[in-house]
């Protein structure tokens, strides 16, 4: 086998050239597939749960999620797919093929693929403790694409329960940077590629909250300037893949945690966002909402509502005003006759950035920059 080529993506992934990306991590890069956050049960096997990074808010409870909006029906999940214009579904959780699961899982497939198509995408997740020869039929009929498997090194053999079955059979599992891991994981990659599946995905491991005592109580370090890398694990993930690539034929990916936090959300965020803006929002490159927001007693927010319409003649449609504030396009609220107008009706304008979600439950302000300060920053003074 010739000696492979080792290049990194623009999200940040690391690839053997010529073997490419599973079918499903090209869909999730360009923020083309939907989450579906199954509920966090699992049976939480000794391999995993000590670096577990679902947050204590979904763990063990039996809230359902897509993306990041909270679901209770078919229908809800089918709104959030359309509202991103997925090409594809990703399961996860918790465990999708656990006792309790199991029917769950296999009714959401059937239900989005009946929906969407058989070109509909649709990957999952699972730690293998449940699945079986009856599983793997059952995934394959209901019209799984994708299995990623993340066992124990004891369940290794039952991902060849999967082969064959007419999905594409990977796995997927955090590069955990020491000694003893690291062995593990080059002896499971080969064993990956005696038996034929398609790929491994190797994750960046994970720092947060939910397991930050636990990786410090066994030694691991956030990596400086980080708020997630553990030290050495994008290090030790992309020397795996250039010592065992001339030794294997799969395919190999390195993930790092930026390319999910930021070009998988992002590109979502924008797919999203424009489904969802209103004429007052523009939408930003990291997809958020950027409008303008003026605030004040209600008396003068309708004061200045009529002076917008009658004496600077803005479209109707470019304002909303609400008890509370008026909301309006940023490049107008920058405008030196408003900010005149402002100061003379008493009020206060900003400029607002927020994800793009309608729900105010799930809508999160990222900035909120007076004015006069945003013209500064972003150069709109000069002109």
């Amino acid at each position: 086998m010739k000696n492979v080529k080792i290049f990194k993506t623009i999200e940040g992934n690391h690839l053997i050239k010529g073997r490419g990306l599973p079918k499903g991590c090209k869909f999730c890069l360009k923020g083309q597939k939907a989450v579906l956050f199954l509920n966090g049960i699992c049976q939480k096997p000794d391999h995993c749960s000590w670096y577990c990074p679902i947050s204590l808010e979904r763990r063990n409870s039996n809230k359902t999620f897509a993306n990041e909006i909270e679901i209770n029906s078919f229908n809800e999940l089918l709104e959030e797919v359309e509202k991103i214009d997925a090409k594809g579904m990703s399961i996860t959780g918790g465990e999708p093929l656990s006792k309790l699961n199991l029917e769950t899982t296999i009714e959401y497939i059937k239900y989005i693929k009946n929906q969407k198509g058989k070109k509909f995408h649709i990957h999952l997740y699972t730690n293998a403790l449940n699945f079986n020869e009856s599983i793997a039929h059952r995934l394959a009929l209901a019209g799984l694409d994708e299995i990623r498997f993340h066992p124990s090194k004891e369940n290794w053999s039952k991902i060849k329960i999967a082969l064959n079955k007419g999905m594409d059979v990977g796995a997927e599992v955090p590069v955990i940077p020491d000694k003893e891991n690291i062995k593990e994981l080059e002896d499971f990659i080969i064993f990956l590629n005696k038996i034929g599946v398609d790929f491994i995905n190797l994750n960046e491991f994970e720092y947060c909250f939910p397991n930050s005592q636990e990786l410090k109580n066994r030694g691991y370090q956030l990596k400086n300037g980080s708020i997630a890398s553990v030290v050495n694990s994008q290090e030790v993930g992309i020397a795996l893949l250039k010592d065992l690539g001339n030794k294997v034929s799969i395919k190999m990916n390195f993930c790092p945690i930026h390319s999910k936090d930021y070009y998988q959300l992002r590109n979502r965020y924008l797919r999203r966002a424009k489904n969802v803006k209103l004429p007052h929002e523009v939408i930003t490159e990291e997809g958020l909402l950027l409008f303008g927001q003026i605030e004040g007693k209600k008396e003068d927010l309708e004061e200045l509502n009529s002076y917008l319409l009658s004496e600077m003649r803005i479209d109707q449609n470019l304002i909303l005003l609400s008890e509370i504030n008026i909301k309006l396009p940023f490049y107008l609220a920058i405008d030196n006759t408003i900010i005149s107008v402002l100061e003379n009706f008493n009020l206060i304008g900003y400029i607002i950035e927020m994800t793009p979600f309608r729900r105010k439950k799930y809508q999160q302000i990222t900035e909120k920059t007076p004015i006069k300060l945003f013209k500064e920053e972003f150069g709109f003074n000069a002109n």
